[in-house]
């Protein structure tokens, strides 16, 4: 999904920013957080964690799970200090 190179193409306009952890953990990430492509990582790690579904079916995950997921991993981009 997206526009293809859209990343390479803007990537000389931008600014790389490194945050870092109170514990010296530093994470390099993008400014902006797209929220389809929020959505598509956090049900593939979902869906990673059934390895042991019979079918595709039992291998989907619940809304539930999804949204504690996102949460979490939410939670984690705050502990770097990265403003939403």
């Amino acid at each position: 999904m997206g526009i293809p190179h859209l990343m390479q193409n803007l990537q000389t306009y931008g600014e790389k920013v490194l945050f870092q952890q109170q514990d010296g953990t530093k994470l390099s990430a993008p400014s902006i957080i797209d929220g389809p492509a929020l959505a598509y990582h956090v049900y593939y790690i979902c869906l990673s964690r059934r390895g042991g579904a019979r079918n595709a079916l039992d291998a989907i995950p619940s809304y539930k799970e999804l949204a504690y997921a996102i949460i979490a991993w939410l939670d984690q981009l705050e502990t770097y200090s990265i403003g939403m």
